[in-house]
């Protein structure tokens, strides 16, 4: 019995100082701290949060989606494009990572994918597509 108090109590005192918390919190804390370094305008500060995030929840729609925003943000597409695509397997019914997915088809010229991307997303109700699907019929 003095064997087990002693190994809860330093069990106990392990778990209070070191921090533990669990892998969904510290993911979201990188994301939360990734999105107020992006708004500052240090993208590639927030792309580090953003990865750190991602070791430790490597499907994370919302960290796949802001990994994408900032290389699209560098104009870096084709290595935006897998983030997006994660992303939305992630969360099928992401219409932010669809339509930047299909910004990215855009600007690569690919007309095909930014428009079935752009449809998805409008049908997912992203709003003020119109411009962009007109283009697509």
């Amino acid at each position: 019995m003095k064997y087990l108090t002693g190994l809860l109590a330093v069990l106990s005192f392990i778990l209070l100082f070191t921090g533990c918390v669990p892998a969904e919190d510290k993911a979201e804390e990188f994301y939360e701290n990734g999105i107020k370094i992006f708004y500052n305008n240090d993208p590639r500060g927030a792309l580090v949060e953003f990865e750190k995030g991602l070791e430790i929840m490597p499907n994370h729609a919302r960290l796949l989606y802001e990994t994408g925003n900032c290389y699209m943000n560098f104009r870096d597409y084709p290595t935006a494009i897998p983030y997006y695509d994660k992303a939305v397997e992630s969360d099928p019914k992401f219409a932010d990572a669809f339509f930047n997915r299909g910004q990215c088809w855009f600007y690569l010229k690919d007309t095909d994918k930014s428009c079935a991307d752009f449809l998805k997303a409008d049908s997912l109700g992203k709003p003020n597509l119109s411009d962009k699907i007109k283009r697509c019929k």
